[in-house]
């Protein structure tokens, strides 16, 4: 089963529309009912998340997971209740202030950054996820209000999404009018890498996405259809980002990974 750029095994999984004001950053609002032994793997696609984990007879615990560069995989001992939100590229560093090249592959603790401290604060007198949710959408109203990224930030963020990561740093560079250099700045404070790096995931997001449509596409196919240069070039992106194979991942079934909005509700 799959959320996003989640895979999930031995889960229930519900969702929630966050409020149309938070549309611009967010995903969905997520709950995940995990067994004993279950696993979660999250690929990279250049969000980060908050969560709370809710387990008997230990206290909630908040946690931000900053982006990713390789697969982020946990194996839970005990049955388990997650509940959190994605958070689009950018956002994390609106809300901590804090470089995103700083929390890349990290789980932070949201005890200990002052940012945070008012949602760690709320009254969580019943700890269920339905009240976990409320505390975390009404924080992310009260911080988001007013925010949004930098123009060139925002531009470059557009511009390889709608070339699916087939972009040179430069053409980049010069649809968001700044220099390369000031390009892979902004973008390694704000999304964690620089342009370059950021473009190749998610061209691998728009081939997990182009594996799901049609997974009878031979791999040489899937390679020229995506920009990749030839099969083992896709070998080699799918194998880092994924944690496996594209012949492995064909035959086990691909989710669609490059979903951030809420068009997976029901």
């Amino acid at each position: 089963m799959s959320i996003s750029s989640t895979l999930v095994d031995r889960a229930e999984i519900r969702f929630r529309e966050p409020a149309g004001a938070l549309g611009p950053f967010v995903g969905c609002f997520w709950i995940v009912t995990a067994d004993r032994d279950a696993t979660i793997r999250v690929v990279p696609d250049g969000s980060t998340s908050i969560s709370i984990q809710l387990d008997h007879g230990h206290p909630p615990d908040w946690r931000l997971r900053g982006p990713l560069l390789r697969p982020d995989e946990r194996r839970f001992q005990a049955p388990t209740t997650l509940v959190g939100i994605r958070l689009r590229p950018g956002v994390a560093v609106l809300l901590t202030g804090a470089p995103a090249h700083t929390m890349l592959d990290r789980h932070v603790r949201l005890r200990s950054l002052a940012a945070f401290q008012d949602l760690v604060a709320a009254d969580l007198p019943a700890v269920t996820p339905e009240r976990c949710i409320e505390v975390l959408e009404a924080f992310l109203l009260r911080r988001l209000e007013h925010a949004q990224l930098p123009a060139a930030v925002a531009s470059a963020l557009d511009a390889i999404a709608r070339a699916h990561g087939c972009l040179n740093v430069d053409e980049i560079a010069a649809r968001s009018h700044v220099s390369a250099r000031h390009l892979n700045r902004l973008m390694r404070h704000w999304i964690g890498y620089g342009a370059k790096r950021y473009a190749s995931i998610v061209r691998f997001q728009a081939t997990l996405h182009e594996m799901e449509r049609t997974p009878a596409l031979a791999p040489a196919a899937l390679a020229s259809d995506n920009g990749f240069f030839d099969q083992s070039h896709l070998t080699l992106d799918l194998t880092r980002f994924a944690g496996t194979t594209p012949g492995r991942l064909a035959t086990t079934g691909v989710a669609d990974f490059s979903k951030t909005r809420c068009d997976d509700l029901p």
